[in-house]
């Protein structure tokens, strides 16, 4: 007893973070579909070996993923046999928890189009405003994407836009790596 109210008390005294919301915007099945919308959409689960992994640092180079996925599931979209481009769905820690987004890129591999597929915080979850991902678009891997460099920020979701700047290099990185020549 004495140890519940010592809790209880503890508890008014500390601030404590609100329990995480979890949201889902697309599912795996929705997201491709949204990037490429009419597309013939083949998915392709690709191995996140210690190849791959240390390939994709390589690419990235000063950024350092927060998550690193077992498997990366990515897209080829064409339409009449003809290549749209290539997506890829990846996770990043916003400020306590991941969130995933899908990265779509042409055949030359510029953004085409960034997703939020699932945000699980509480906060920070205005960087699925489409005017906000819209700044990915026509960004490559050699691109900054860096916040006050070529990505503004949204007041009170800076670790957020700072996890979907890494989530995007990733994304540019893995397709490069799978889909490039």
């Amino acid at each position: 007893m004495a140890s519940a109210l010592l809790t209880a008390f503890l508890g008014l005294l500390l601030p404590m973070d609100s329990p995480p919301e979890t949201t889902v915007y697309l599912t795996p099945d929705q997201a491709p579909r949204n990037v490429f919308p009419g597309a013939e959409i083949e998915r392709r689960d690709v191995p996140a070996t210690p190849e791959l992994r240390s390939k994709i640092k390589e690419r990235i180079g000063r950024l350092e993923p927060t998550v690193w996925e077992p498997s990366y599931v990515t897209f080829a979209a064409r339409q009449a046999g003809q290549v749209l481009g290539y997506a890829a769905i990846v996770e990043e820690i916003g400020k306590h928890r991941p969130f995933t987004l899908i990265v779509a890129v042409t055949p030359d591999f510029k953004v085409k189009d960034v997703a939020l597929m699932v945000y699980r915080e509480t906060r920070g979850g205005e960087i699925a405003q489409r005017r906000f991902l819209a700044q990915y678009k026509n960004k490559r891997a050699r691109d900054p994407i860096q916040l006050d460099r070529d990505i503004i920020g949204i007041t009170g979701a800076t670790l957020s836009v700072h996890g979907a700047n890494r989530a995007v290099h990733k994304a540019l990185a893995i397709l490069e790596l799978v889909y490039g020549t």
